[in-house]
């Protein structure tokens, strides 16, 4: 009757092999055999509790049996009594010390209770014996890498696919290992055979969410985690993960409804907090970002995810010393947290503290070298720094090639594209900025202005924010792609399936950018352009377009080839038509002489305060404009006083403005005599505003694109002779001009109506003068030997 029943319970008729072993006891209540039936039969039917009770019995009657105790173990750990089961299962291992499946059940109970040490040491004895399978080799693969030991994770799980090839669960532990080592292609392989093998499980819609989420695909990403609710809906990961996703993606009213059901599923309220935060943080709803992250930190102090997305809000809502005081407390946490880190680094930015500032970046890069934001914060403080020059500028640069783009560039030789050297051009911009930005400010003008019959535009938007700038930029571009939720490779794919032929970069390193896109090297010819005053340092980047300039052309600055524009670095038309009020403000208001400086003070390097103190100290009673924009709570420009007091300036001398209006922004050079041009980094965008509310600036050009922008504005309306080749004669010039009233008055008068009349305005001329320069790229590119023609 026992075999009858064994039979039965092989076949999974639990019911007949219920009632069977159920005779046996009735008639042998000693049978111990019929007792552990018994217990089969309930762990069949789900009854744990009464199968705890049968195997008991049934280890009761013959405790010497290791079927037994295994059976019996597993069930313990299965039911929480980890502890009981392991020392139940190592009973059974002293029974049978070769059982291989009591030592995989031994590494299951040590894996439930924590113990990876353990589960490594029973798993490495049983991969040693004749006859291991994949399953083995999994398991030590898990526990290796729960341990930290990659590279032998590694090894295990290869082993474990190379001896079952059809053995999902080795693809799933190797792709969540290599997406771990961000080796993505090898990822990508892994879910390629899962897809063939299991495509509807969760946990392969799992993992082909989070390579979706790395690539920054995060509408992919969330469309995969929703297949996976399909079939797991009652999975909290799964869920969470999806509201993350749609984070993201900016899809807010959905990403509040998944966490939602997250957190009804078990997650967190903490958990739940710091992701809202973070959602309405990118959002810029500020407010209720920073009322969920202060929830978030209150209930957990050390949640320093929360503190370094609160360091966000409070430096958009002008508390920069709240902004400060969270990251020194991350950092009390954990010395190498690389976005407190980054974020303390770009306080000091903010602050104009340059040198503090690079000290923060430099570390991250050591700490994390693959950090993409950590190049982009340094090379944009070492362009503010008058004590880091060129050379160390391209070294950073040069470094962020080596470290993160040189591995993706495509060798791709765009055979099967069309090689006519005169034919309708194909021409990307590629930005974050195509709205109320500076950026969008010098290429909106010339944008409508091309001829259709020899380019076309697309523009690959990658950006949430949208305004008025932006409806125009899409109604002067012949295409519009917005591009923030495609990945890296994503949006390589687009850029080369839409053909580009020239691609050009408007953002460089700044906030936004995606270099790592074109890094990859979409397009035949790549420039880059008036984001960044300065080099990429990257090896898939062509160009750089410069102001006609000897010193630039020489290109000992960048690593691109400079192509200099025949007039000018920019357009600008739509600036606001304030009024210029008549004559010099010092007569008209009856004030001392006034200086100005309109840029973010983060351009004012020390070496500039050093000067400009200079020359307050030689025109007494004078007094200086200067703009803080960084933040509300008076600490910059306490810093600003301080800096000025160390050089023999009293603050009262000083003027210095925050975040203004653009119409008190404008109406503030009604009140500037002269302006000063910050050194290194020149004014872009404030030196056309300065010529155009007829103010004069005085500027010390250096020998990079950043420093020299100064230069090409004023010798296009006629301004030479306030181009000066030195310290001494920048306050020279600056202390006569304070001086000789009629000859400022000369300088400053039609000035607005010689920017009108000159190529700063002039957007059909940007227009042609780009179209050259395309033509001559292009031509460039089809002579060049890598240019291979198409079959």
């Amino acid at each position: 009757m026992i075999d009858k029943a064994g039979k039965a319970l092989a076949r999974r008729d639990y019911e007949k092999a219920g009632a069977l072993f159920e005779e046996v006891v009735s008639l042998k209540p000693e049978s111990h055999a019929a007792w552990f039936g018994l217990g089969e039969v309930a762990l069949g039917i789900g009854q744990l509790d009464t199968a705890v009770q049968f195997l008991e019995h049934a280890v009761q009657l013959s405790p010497d049996q290791p079927r037994y105790l295994q059976r019996l173990g597993e069930l313990y750990s299965r039911i929480g009594l980890v502890h009981e089961g392991i020392e139940v299962l190592l009973q059974a291992r002293r029974r049978a010390p070769d059982d291989t499946g009591i030592l995989c059940s031994l590494s299951g109970a040590y894996v439930t209770a924590g113990n990876w040490h353990k589960a490594q040491e029973v798993l490495q004895e049983v991969v040693r014996r004749p006859g291991t399978g994949a399953p083995h080799f999994c398991l030590l693969g898990l526990a290796c890498q729960e341990l930290g030991e990659l590279d032998e994770a590694m090894a295990a799980l290869k082993k474990a696919v190379s001896l079952n090839p059809r053995y999902p669960d080795a693809w799933l532990s190797l792709g969540h290992l290599y997406l771990q080592k961000g080796c993505l292609a090898e990822t990508d392989e892994c879910l390629q055979k899962l897809f063939a093998l299991c495509p509807q499980l969760p946990t392969t819609l799992n993992l082909a969410g989070e390579m979706a989420m790395r690539r920054g695909n995060f509408r992919e990403a969330a469309n995969f985690f929703r297949a996976g609710l399909e079939k797991a809906a009652d999975s909290a990961e799964l869920q969470a993960k999806l509201g993350l996703a749609l984070v993201q993606s900016g899809d807010a009213l959905e990403a509040v409804e998944a966490m939602e059901k997250a957190h009804a599923m078990g997650v967190s309220e903490d958990w739940i907090l710091e992701h809202l935060g973070l959602m309405f943080t990118t959002r810029g709803q500020l407010d209720v970002a920073r009322e969920n992250l202060e929830m978030a930190v209150e209930r957990q102090p050390d949640n320093l995810n929360a503190w370094n997305t609160l360091i966000v809000v409070y430096t958009k809502q002008g508390e920069s010393e709240k902004a400060r005081q969270a990251a020194e407390f991350i950092l009390s946490k954990d010395p190498n947290y690389v976005n407190a880190l980054l974020n303390l680094g770009s306080w000091y930015s903010d602050q104009a503290r340059s040198e503090e500032a690079l000290a923060q970046f430099r570390k991250a890069m050591e700490i994390d070298p693959k950090r993409m934001i950590a190049y982009t914060n340094s090379l944009w403080a070492m362009v503010h720094s008058s004590e880091a020059g060129a050379q160390d500028i391209l070294a950073v640069a040069r470094a962020f090639d080596r470290n993160l783009c040189q591995s993706l560039l495509r060798q791709d030789t765009f055979s099967d594209r069309d090689r006519s050297p005169g034919r309708r051009l194909r021409i990307g911009w590629l930005t974050s900025d195509m709205r109320n930005h500076p950026v969008a400010a010098f290429v909106v003008p010339f944008l409508g202005c091309f001829d259709p019959g020899l380019v076309e535009n697309i523009v690959y938007s990658n950006s949430m924010a949208a305004d008025a700038t932006t409806d125009l930029a899409k109604a002067r571009a012949d295409k519009w792609r917005d591009v923030i939720a495609l990945g890296d490779d994503a949006l390589a794919d687009l850029i080369r399936a839409d053909e580009v032929d020239i691609l050009v970069d408007l953002n460089g390193n700044t906030e936004g950018n995606r270099l790592l896109a074109v890094a990859r090297k979409p397009a035949p010819v790549q420039v880059t352009w008036l984001g960044f005053p300065g080099t990429s340092g990257m090896s898939a980047m062509d160009y750089i377009f410069i102001p006609p300039d000897p010193v630039l052309e020489r290109g000992a600055w960048c690593t691109e080839k400079p192509w200099p524009l025949p007039d000018c670095y920019g357009v600008r038309t739509m600036i606001p038509d304030v009024p210029i009020q008549p004559g010099l403000p010092c007569e008209r208001l009856g004030r001392p002489f006034t200086f100005a400086c309109l840029n973010n003070f983060r351009k004012v390097s020390q070496a500039a305060i050093r000067l400009w103190s200079g020359i307050l100290r030689r025109v007494p009673e004078a007094r200086l404009i200067l703009v803080a924009r960084g933040g509300q709570d008076g600490t910059l420009v306490r810093y600003i006083e301080r800096q000025f007091e160390q050089h023999g300036v009293s603050p009262e001398r000083l003027d210095i403005r925050g975040i203004m209006s653009t119409q008190a922004y404008f109406d503030s050079y009604n009140e500037a005599d002269l302006c000063l041009d910050p050194f290194p980094f020149n004014g872009g965008t404030t030196g056309y505003d300065s010529i155009w509310m007829g103010v004069p600036f005085i500027t010390w050009p250096g020998d990079m694109l950043v420093s020299r922008m100064g230069k090409a504005i004023l010798e296009n309306v006629g301004l030479s002779e306030l181009v000066v080749d030195s310290e001494e004669a920048y306050a020279d010039l600056a202390v006569m001009l304070a001086t000789d009233r009629d000859r400022l008055q000369r300088l400053r008068a039609g000035l607005r109506e010689r920017m009108q009349a000159s190529p700063l305005m002039d957007a059909p001329r940007m227009a042609r003068a780009l179209e050259q320069a395309f033509r001559g790229m292009w031509q460039r590119w089809c002579q060049s030997p890598a240019a291979t023609p198409r079959d």
